[in-house]
């Protein structure tokens, strides 16, 4: 008559010896990748510059840290008003001038846009103007 339950006992010789095969492979396993990681430590440790030669050279290349960003802000603003407000020349060759940026605002709704390129797609555009298109920076 069947009892409704195993009538065996486990292997348990089997199972200890599987537990082992795993704890012995975990065990290789991290051996394995302690033993690459000292290599790979070493190795970046010998293409690293040694640290004397940094305390040797003194002060840090430019770009510094700025030690009052507040002032050094202010003043970069102080410059970049100073050429927004003022005439002068970009390029005095090639007739190119810097005018204030209100005047040029006023010129811009009394005279309107330049209808440059009118009818023509970026590309026609570039090709009609071949030097100016080489010269200008990318957007």
């Amino acid at each position: 008559m069947n009892a409704g339950h195993e009538q065996r006992d486990a292997d348990v010789i089997s199972l200890f010896g599987v537990a082992i095969v795993l704890f012995l492979s975990s065990a290789l396993i991290c051996g394995a990748m302690w033993g690459l990681m000292r290599f790979l430590a070493a190795k970046e440790a010998a293409h690293e510059a040694p640290p004397q030669a940094a305390a040797t050279a003194g002060a840090f290349p430019p770009p510094r840290l700025e030690a009052q960003p507040a002032v050094d802000l202010q003043k970069f603003r102080t410059s970049e008003n100073a050429l927004l407000d003022s005439y002068g020349w970009v390029d005095r060759n090639a007739g190119i001038a810097r005018i204030p940026i209100d005047r040029a605002m006023q010129l811009i709704v009394e005279r309107g846009l330049p209808d440059v390129g009118a009818g023509q797609t970026p590309l026609q555009l570039m090709q009609a103007r071949p030097q100016e298109a080489r010269s200008m920076p990318p957007p």
